[in-house]
């Protein structure tokens, strides 16, 4: 029995009689179609460039080739084409963010410092020929790196293909189990069977296995031609004789042409490790932030500078413990050589509470990072520097107007820094140095990519640092207070976090600048965080009593809503288990069944709302579930969260969460209150103002609808604003085919809700189910819409190719959000992304008008010296308190700054309202 053949190997690392030839163009496919679509926040398509820079990366780092060379196709016609027509006929053209990605790997090649062999009218399986040929000459191995069939040919022992994505090498034996043939006759094997992917014609019905037997017993294609009289079959007697020509040509398509002239020198295939100072840059602006640590990780060198560029080679992290008055005074000295610090408070509770700051992680170095502890508590602590003389020998950074602040959570830490009369901008101003040079690593990730961002910091030095973030010292032991553990443990957590802000800031901040969303950050969301702590720290009244006779009344009320389902099902159940409610609705009721999850039959909001057109039950449980909610949610909730110390709730407001750019209010949540119920309007009527003042309203008229109209130019609907007109009554004109005047209020409500359903880009079925009318009318609606608005048509479209070609969606001011999905193959991700992409320019510009409007009207108030404080944000409205004799002030004051935030083509109008409550006032 013979023995089986020993697997064929890999040169050995870095030998230096191996050459390396990447078939980098069949990569850049491979990836381009393997991977799914992504982006930079420039909307640059970067997936393809992504999969075949990872790919370069992990073969020179693992394999570190003494010689290496690409090979790629030239972008011209080729000399197969000239030969026959139909060659790559079947292949659609390249999408357009394909040829741009071609060019960009070509970038990256050149940055490793790798020679590119291309030459116009041949393929890089040509090149890839010519230079085995040469390396043969010089005694060279060669390595193919590539997946190509086609370069079989050339395998030999000399010569072996690599597959990396399969890991899989390619010898004789290997070649010879995969085709059927030795290397040598992999040509005329290709030019038997054809190849569909390249249009090459072949002979039609022989396939891999009949060309394979073919050639083991005649040799060759020419050899086969001489011997047809041996071929007993008849049917593939007759194929191979009708097409020899065919067969004759295909063998010319499929030869390699291994004479081409090329500058085969050793010494430029010598790999020397290129330029990792220019590969760094280039990965930065195409934001592989992955790929960038690992450069970083792999470099040699090392640098003090505090550039995301220069922080290479810095892989040992020195941190410490500063427990002297001198060790603080070193480290600011440091951070004036360096002109940048990371300032991250360590808070001694779960919920930050500046009243609890048990020390400071500071950093004035990537790689480095200190602690100084203030505030432990624990048995056997040693003596700990005060808050006070913390700040004492920080003040000279916070007023130093060029020296660099890095923070994680400026909103947050902005009343530390002021509690300990640190120069921050006195309280309510704006626009000083501390706020000019503070850069909050948080909000730079969300504003280069909101697609991507998640809100803590762990998570966004994964992503951006290719490195994990320890667990917070009291993770699982919620017993232990903070401030109780050893000094060590906290420590090395906060100085840790220290450093890793300190190097997100420096990374993200290029990046922030590159992208031209400087500007969004230092005059929009910078400034904003100033106004969103100080509405945090004031907090909103609430009427306690209020809320508990509001909760006793809708105890009552879903009683009685209870007793009614029990009545309508005919037995008793538990109305909030969705189980039981599927057993009464679909095997008692017999109603039909609209939807499934993996485990059951679906009883959400949306099944019961259709159900309710059958059936009375789900009508009565839609009651009884949005009363449920509005009484745990808020009825009984909300004076649980008063604070003891104010008597106020001070909610918290997400900054950095939102993709359009809206901000969220948390814990709680006061801003999606129900307004369109009785009983959830009453629930405003519990949040009042300070004793003896009153609430004040300003809401945006239509906003989002007004942004339609500038973005658009749509005639109607800007005569419709300039003149003052009802857009909502226009609409219904178009809709029901009848004039202005005779539309009623059932018609303006259903044009209403076509008209926002447009703007958030709904299809004709939630359009449907919104109105309760069938799909057919939904779409006619629709169309007539569009019939009116004609300008709304083609910005709709005008949207979906700019963002299908710059993969990204912008608003007026500038915010990017990418939307890869777009140039999805999958229909469905496509029109998600569609709907988004038509949707996020309205919504995100008016989020982006409000954070101005809040920033603007913050800034008046105080210049005015007015008592006036905002209290709420709740999408387009502002809900403030103030002394009475302020009311007209006031009102002047914020409807001058909200309807100047920006400059449409059509007016913003504000809406005010005064009142003793918020309900009142709205």
């Amino acid at each position: 029995m013979a023995s089986q053949a020993t697997p064929v190997a890999l040169p050995d690392v870095h030998d230096p009689g191996a050459l390396w030839i990447l078939d980098i163009s069949g990569y850049v496919f491979r990836a381009y179609h393997k991977l799914p679509p992504l982006s930079n926040s420039l909307g640059e398509p970067t997936h393809a460039v992504l999969g075949a820079a990872t790919m370069i990366l992990k073969l020179i780092r693992e394999y570190q080739p003494a010689l290496l060379a690409v090979a790629a196709d030239s972008p011209g016609r080729s000399a197969r084409k000239e030969r026959f027509a139909e060659y790559k006929a079947n292949r659609p053209p390249a999408p357009p963010d394909l040829s741009a990605q071609l060019s960009r790997i070509q970038d990256v090649v050149r940055a490793y410092e790798i020679p590119i062999y291309q030459e116009e009218g041949f393929e890089a399986d040509d090149l890839i020929a010519s230079l085995v040929r040469h390396a043969r000459q010089e005694g060279l191995r060669v390595v193919i790196v590539s997946a190509d069939k086609d370069l079989l040919q050339l395998v030999g022992d000399d010569v072996v293909m690599f597959d990396t994505d399969r890991s899989k090498v390619y010898g004789p034996e290997e070649t010879r189990q995969k085709l059927g043939v030795p290397p040598h006759q992999v040509r005329d094997l290709l030019a038997l069977m054809g190849d569909t992917s390249d249009n090459v014609p072949g002979v039609p019905k022989v396939g891999q296995k009949t060309a394979a037997k073919l050639l083991q017993q005649f040799e060759d294609i020419d050899g086969v031609y001489s011997s047809l009289d041996q071929i007993p079959q008849k049917a593939l007697n007759q194929t191979l004789r009708q097409h020899r020509e065919q067969a004759l040509m295909s063998r010319d398509l499929v030869t390699l042409r291994d004479e081409l002239s090329i500058d085969f020198d050793r010494e430029r295939l010598r790999w020397t490790g290129g330029d990792t100072k220019r590969v760094r840059a280039l990965f930065a602006e195409l934001e592989f932030s992955r790929l960038v640590r690992q450069i970083e990780i792999e470099s040699p060198s090392a640098s003090h500078d505090t550039s995301a560029e220069a922080q290479a080679g810095r892989t040992e992290t020195a941190y410490q413990l500063l427990t002297s008055e001198q060790a603080v005074a070193d480290l600011v000295s440091r951070a004036f050589e360096s002109r940048a610090i990371a300032l991250v408070p360590v808070y001694g509770e779960s919920k930050a509470s500046r009243s609890h700051i048990i020390g400071f992680g500071l950093s004035v170095q990537p790689f480095e990072g200190c602690y100084v502890p203030v505030g432990h508590r624990y048995i056997g602590a040693p003596a700990q520097l005060e808050p006070s003389a913390i700040a004492s020998l920080l003040r000279p950074v916070f007023e130093d107007p060029q020296l660099v602040r890095y923070t994680d959570g400026f909103k947050r830490d902005l009343l530390v820094w002021r509690d300990l009369g640190l120069p921050v901008g006195s309280k309510g101003s704006a626009g000083d140095s501390f706020l000019s040079k503070n850069l909050d690593v948080m909000l730079l990730s969300y504003l280069i990519d909101p697609e991507r961002h998640r809100s803590q910091l762990a998570d966004v030095v994964r992503t951006e640092l290719g490195e994990e973030l320890a667990s917070h010292p009291a993770h699982g032991k919620k017993k232990t207070p903070l401030d109780a553990l050893e000094i060590a443990v906290v420590g090395e957590f906060a100085a840790r976090q220290a450093d890793c802000v300190f190097r997100l800031g420096a990374l993200l901040s290029e990046r922030l600048a590159s992208a031209g969303l400087a500007p969004l950050y230092e005059e929009m969301e910078l400034p904003l965080a100033e106004v969103l702590a100080e509405m945090e720290e004031t907090g909103i009244r609430v009427d306690v009593a209020l809320l508990s006779e509001l909760s006793e009344e809708v105890t009552a009320e879903l009683a009685r809503l209870e007793a009614k389902c029990f009545e309508l099902a005919g037995r008793s159940f538990l109305v909030s288990s969705p189980r039981q409610l599927e057993a009464v609705l679909f095997d008692e009721l017999e109603l039909p069944v609209l939807k499934r999850t993996k485990t059951a039959r679906s009883t959400d909001h949306d099944v019961l709302e259709e159900l309710a057109g059958v059936h009375e039950l789900p009508k009565v449980i839609l009651d009884y579930r949005a009363l449920a909610k509005l009484k745990s949610t808020y009825l009984d909730a909300l004076p649980a969260q008063v604070a003891e110390g104010t008597g106020r709730i001070h909610t918290r407001y997400e900054q950095s969460v939102a993709r359009t750019g809206r901000l969220s209010s948390v814990e709680p949540n006061l801003q999606n209150i129900p307004i369109r119920s009785e009983r959830g309007r009453r629930v405003r009527e519990a949040f009042i103002p300070h004793d003896g003042w009153i609430m004040l309203a300003a809401d945006y008229s239509q906003i989002e609808l007004r942004i339609l109209a500038h973005l658009s130019q749509d005639e109607a609907l800007v005569e419709a604003y300039r003149t003052g007109l009802d857009v909502h009554r226009r609409t219904a004109s178009a809709l029901f085919g009848v004039d202005e005047s005779a539309v009623d209020r059932h018609m303006r409500n259903q044009a209403k809700t076509v008209n926002f359903a447009v703007i958030y880009g709904q299809t004709q079925f939630a359009l449907a189910r919104n109105l309760g009318i069938s799909r057919n009318e939904a779409k006619r609606y629709i169309d007539a819409f569009f019939e009116r608005y004609q300008g709304v048509r083609t910005l709709m479209q005008r949207v979906i190719e700019e963002g299908r070609e710059q993969g990204c969606v912008t608003t007026l001011m500038g915010r990017r959000r990418p939307l890869p999905d777009l140039r999805s193959r999958n229909h469905h991700l496509r029109a998600a992304a569609e709907r988004i992409a038509r949707n996020t320019p309205i919504q995100g510009t008016a989020a982006d008008i409000m954070k101005v409007a809040m920033v603007r009207v913050h800034r008046r108030l105080r210049a005015e010296n007015l008592s006036c404080r905002m209290l709420l944000t709740v999408h387009d409205e502002l809900v403030f308190e103030l002394p009475k004799q302020e009311q007209k002030q006031v009102e002047y004051s914020v409807r001058q700054e909200m309807e100047q935030a920006i400059e449409l083509s059509v007016p913003l109008v504000v809406e005010l309202g005064a009142g003793s409550n918020w309900g009142d006032a709205h």
